[in-house]
């Protein structure tokens, strides 16, 4: 039980920086940046860039301890930087494939035209 239970409490941690990161609107625009790059069809490389990008600007350049009190071990992750760039990659992979599934079924529901009956040909000339 001993790995099950420190994966389930890593779980947990990340679920709340997430939302921590939602609730600061960094991790919001990470998610819908992501999701322009599903949804526009770019490689799916460019997530962990995108993540890491996103976890060392928000480590280095904002000051998020307004919501230390609700939740404190999440806040205290956050403080160490590589903790941030899992974050942002669960994020970003996340809205990636979110991204990727809409434009894929986006226009499944929609009605197609009925096929266009090709132009009649003129009468050849005796």
């Amino acid at each position: 039980m001993g790995r099950l239970g420190g994966f389930v409490k890593f779980l947990t941690l990340v679920s709340q920086a997430i939302f921590l990161q939602f609730v600061h609107v960094v991790g919001l625009l990470a998610f819908v940046a992501a999701g322009a790059l599903g949804w526009y069809r770019k490689p799916s490389w460019l997530v962990p860039i995108l993540a890491v990008a996103f976890g060392v600007a928000t480590d280095k350049l904002f000051v998020m301890s307004d919501l230390a009190g609700i939740l404190e071990k999440a806040h205290k992750a956050e403080e160490r930087g590589g903790f941030m760039i899992v974050v942002y990659f669960v994020i970003c992979a996340i809205g990636y494939l979110a991204g990727a599934y809409g434009r894929a079924n986006f226009f499944s529901g929609a009605q197609t035209l009925p096929a266009a009956k090709p132009a009649p040909k003129p009468p050849r000339k005796k």
